[in-house]
Order: C-alpha cells, then structure tokens, then sequence
C-alpha cells in the first residue's frame, strides 16, 4: 500500500514536470515568433521612416527652390509709381504717322469690309434691283431660290462685322497710349517703343484731356492740344482708378465720353480702344469705402457700354491678371496696385491678338 502511494506520487511529478517543460518549450517557441515577427515589424518601420525622411528632405529642397525664386520675383525692380502720387512721367509722342505707313506693313489683313453706315454704290443699288425683283417673280414654294437669297443677305450682313485679328508690332508705329501709371508702366517696360504715350502717373479721368502732360517741343501742353498737332490711327485708353472715389458711375461714363468725343474729333479715322482698368489685390482694397475692385468693376462695365464695336472696342485687359475672384494675383505685382515690367509681355500679347484692321 505504501509502495504503491510512493509510485502514484511519482507518476504525478514525471506528469507535473513533463507539463511544465511543455509549457517552457511552447513558452520558448512563442517568444521566439513573437521576436521575429518585432523584428520584422521594427525593419519594415525603419524602411519607411528612410523613405519618409527622403521624400521630406526632397520636398523640402524643392520648397527653398521654389521659395528663392518667389523671393527673387518680389525683389525685381519695379519702376511703376503708387497710384495718387504727383511726380510726372513724359512722356513721348512720335512724328506725324501716314495712315498707309502700317496699314500695309506686316499686318494680317483681314477681307475688305463695309461700314455700316456706307453709303451703296451704283453697282449694289443695282443688284439689290435686280434680287428685288428675282424675289417678285419666285414662286412661294421655291425653296431654291429662297435660300440662295438668304445665303446672299448673311455674307453681306457678314461684310459689315468687324473681327479682332492678329497683327504685329508694326501695328502700334501709329497708335496712341493715353493713360495713368499703369500705361506709364507700358511706356518704361519699352515693350511697343514705336507707339506714342501721353500719360502721367497719378493723374485721374477728369483732368487726363486740360492738365499740361504732354513734352511739345520743351513746352508742356495738354492731351487735348497735342491731339490737335498729331494724327493717329489707333488710341488705346486706360484711365479712372485715380479719381475712383469721385463722383458715381453715370459722372465716370460722362467723363469718358468726353474723352472719346475728343479723340473722334481730332483723329476721326482712328480706332478707339477702351482698356479695362486693372484690378487692386485683395489686401490693397479698402472694402468699406471705395477703393475696391467692386467699384472699380462697375466702372468698367460703364465704360464698356460706350463701345460701339464699329469704332470703338472694349478689351478685357483686367481679365488677364485677375484671379477667379477678379483680385489682381500676388504673383504679377509687388504693391497690389501695379503689374511688374516682366509681366507687361502678357499685356501686349493680349493687344497682338486683339487689332482691328480697317
């Protein structure tokens, strides 16, 4: 009896021990995997942080790039003056132009058209006779001949429109700028040096035709005298943004009328271009007042319903700077107020495109 409780206990230890090395070699096999699979998870993280570590290292390299050209645009030189200040920029007018000096000349002329208010000639009186009467004789139903009529009114109706087109620089060897800072800035940039400029930096819509701006023969005399003296074949204004706290929008579209009814006076075969102010940034508006592209935006608007698209054509020049909001964008000015003279080439493209070729 004794012997054989001895030998039950020592089943139970062999039977103790062989579960605890079990438990040791399972315990062993599990911290084993549960090592590896650390390691692996610390190597995979470590290849990531590298390859984090690089892409930001790379971005970074292209942020400082991009950062020093931002920095050296900021710093280019900008000749253009604040808006309002009284220092004069003069300002060059050219020697008489003959008409047929550019027309001809490295232009891309369009077909020959009709003005609208053209008197006929003999030939089309004529004709219209004779269509009169080819209509008298056509019977109701002759499709044909109806739209062979309607064909012959939409080309002459076509005759008369007058299509922007594309010149080259020779275009402007008789065209006038009229204008304050910003059309002072088109003069420095030298960009269309064989076009004449009466501008001032400064100078508002209301004094632009009677103050004495422009340099005639080392004797100042006013926009609208030294229109008198001078021919030209196109006149390109850009004017109001000084005076844009004076006055309402009806008094603006008075001045500017004015204006065009001088240049018609004096240049009566000239092309009139009425150029959209450029807008202010955002930060340079002072939105509880006046100084603000809203009031500048109506403005435009009031002088394009002066464009008779005969004579007289409006151009978007404000559309080329502006940004989805019609603020001027950061990168094309300095003050807010002014474009940068590198940035004149967009506005003298835009004119390249945009010619009206008599």
């Amino acid at each position: 009896m004794i012997r054989h409780a001895q030998a039950r206990k020592g089943e139970i230890k062999r039977v103790k021990k062989a579960t605890i090395a079990k438990r040791i070699v399972f315990g062993l096999f599990g911290t084993t995997a549960l090592t590896s699979f650390i390691l692996f998870a610390l190597d995979a993280y470590s290849a990531n942080q590298a390859a984090l570590r690089s892409t930001v290292q790379t971005n970074s390299t292209i942020t400082d790039n991009a950062a020093l050209t931002n920095e050296t645009a900021l710093h280019t030189k900008d000749e253009n003056l604040s808006i309002g200040t009284s220092e004069r920029h003069m300002l060059f007018q050219a020697q008489d132009a003959s008409p047929s000096q550019t027309e001809t000349a490295g232009l891309s002329v369009p077909e020959q058209t009709t003005p609208a208010n053209e008197p006929q000639t003999q030939s089309d009186i004529a004709s219209d006779s004779r269509q009169n009467t080819s209509d008298l004789s056509a019977k109701p139903n002759d499709s044909k001949s109806e739209n062979a009529s309607d064909h012959k009114k939409k080309q002459k109706s076509g005759k008369k429109s007058r299509q922007f087109c594309t010149v080259t620089e020779d275009y402007f060897s008789d065209a006038l700028f009229i204008g304050d800072s910003r059309t002072v800035g088109m003069l420095q940039s030298h960009l269309l040096s064989n076009a004449s400029y009466y501008a001032k930096t400064g100078i508002g819509i209301g004094d632009i035709l009677s103050e004495r701006i422009v340099n005639e023969g080392g004797r100042m005399i006013s926009v609208r005298d030294a229109l008198h003296l001078h021919s030209f074949n196109k006149v390109y204004i850009m004017i109001g943004i000084n005076d844009i706290a004076s006055g309402d929008s009806d008094w603006f579209t008075q001045q500017y009328q004015d204006i065009l009814d001088t240049i018609r006076q004096t240049q009566p075969k000239a092309v009139i271009y009425i150029q959209g102010n450029i807008p202010m940034s955002y930060g340079t508006q002072d939105f509880g007042g006046s100084l603000n592209n809203h009031n500048l935006s109506l403005r435009n608007e009031a002088s394009r319903t002066l464009a008779d698209k005969k004579s007289v054509f409006y151009l978007d020049i404000d559309k080329i700077y502006a940004d989805e909001n019609g603020n001027l964008q950061s990168c094309y000015t300095t003050d807010g107020l002014h474009v940068m003279p590198d940035y004149y080439t967009l506005w003298v493209d835009y004119l390249l495109h945009h010619a009206i070729v008599c």
